[in-house]
């Protein structure tokens, strides 16, 4: 899939929730300059985290840099790359993690939390090639499923 072509599926982000189940809130326009977007992931233990993301940058089919505040905290940034007939796709983040009580958790914890956030990773990674990547979706905004 071209840079285009996953640009078009990422931008869909009204089927976020429908993509990733344990993405419990999304409340914003998604990959806009200068917006900010309210999130609520659920862990797959008992806590979830919640956090906003103000999207700094955008350069469509590139680049999206934003900055993450709330439970968890710091930069992140999405880059694609034109990879022979496809693409790469990057996400690079440096958060910190700024709950108190999932801090303190984490001191004893971190093995079971690392866990739980490589398996939010994996999951997402392996739904939105499932869902958003298939070649079925029709232009963004179609009611195509």
């Amino acid at each position: 899939m071209p840079p285009v072509a996953l640009w078009e599926a990422l931008s869909r982000t009204d089927r976020y929730r429908s993509w990733w189940g344990w993405l419990r809130r999304f409340d914003g326009p998604g990959l806009v300059e200068g917006t900010t977007t309210r999130c609520e992931v659920r862990a797959p233990l008992p806590y979830s985290l919640r956090f906003d993301v103000a999207v700094t940058r955008v350069v469509p089919a590139r680049v999206v840099d934003a900055t993450i505040s709330g439970d968890i905290a710091g930069p992140a940034a999405l880059t694609i790359e034109a990879n022979g007939a496809g693409s790469a796709a990057r996400l690079e983040w440096t958060v910190e993690l700024r709950d108190p009580s999932l801090r303190a958790a984490s001191l004893l914890g971190r093995p079971v939390m690392q866990w739980a956030h490589d398996r939010v990773v994996a999951t997402g990674v392996e739904e939105f090639r499932r869902r958003a990547l298939r070649p079925d979706l029709g232009p963004v905004g179609s009611e195509a499923t």
